[in-house]
């Protein structure tokens, strides 16, 4: 399923909270005209999705997280670009109930066929790092490219968040989710 243009904003939008984002700059990111942009920001703010906070003579744009529809939105987008890389869900579907969430990212979404490793971001409860580390241990087995997982707590996840730890924000930014998008919208917001 291909992400609509429209959703492809809420994406980068969520993923980047710390860019300050005007219409001109997500043009670019998104692939359309400068025109196209700022009409499908134009109909996200009238949905109450996005608002805008004037900066000069630059309209910034962020996610309007007090309308409950915003949520329902990001996870919407998560979800499908997790459907996009149905490989990964499916590779690592034994992780799902385990798990808060699990964002691949690295090189594997780039160039799968160059890629040396498969660097995968768990989050989970420390009860259950021995039981993951098996899973990824079999994984790690059968696979032609070895999984570099690593592995984090739910409070020290957020105390990076917090933090804004580069590597985490970087990891969410080009990442994809491939399970727990409710639980993660719920951890960046």
């Amino acid at each position: 399923m291909k992400i609509k243009k429209e959703q492809e904003i809420i994406k980068i939008l969520f993923k980047d909270p710390l860019t300050p984002y005007n219409s001109r700059n997500i043009s670019n990111l998104v692939g359309i005209s400068h025109a196209g942009s700022f009409k499908a920001l134009k109909k996200l703010e009238k949905r109450e999705i996005v608002k805008s906070q004037k900066i000069g003579n630059a309209s910034i744009y962020s996610l309007n997280m007090e309308n409950p529809l915003t949520l329902r939105e990001i996870e919407m987008v998560l979800t499908i670009e997790a459907q996009n890389h149905k490989r990964w869900v499916e590779e690592f579907r034994q992780l799902k109930d385990k798990i808060n969430f699990a964002i691949l990212f690295g090189s594997i979404l780039k160039r799968e066929d160059s890629a040396k490793d498969i660097d995968l971001l768990v989050v989970a409860d420390k009860t259950m790092f021995n039981e993951i580390k098996s899973i990824i241990n079999k994984k790690n087995k059968i696979l032609l490219k070895k999984v570099h997982l690593i592995l984090q707590e739910k409070k020290d996840f957020e105390k990076d968040m917090q933090n804004k730890n580069n590597a985490i924000m970087k990891i969410i930014k080009t990442g994809v989710i491939l399970f727990g998008q409710e639980e993660i919208t719920k951890n960046i917001l």
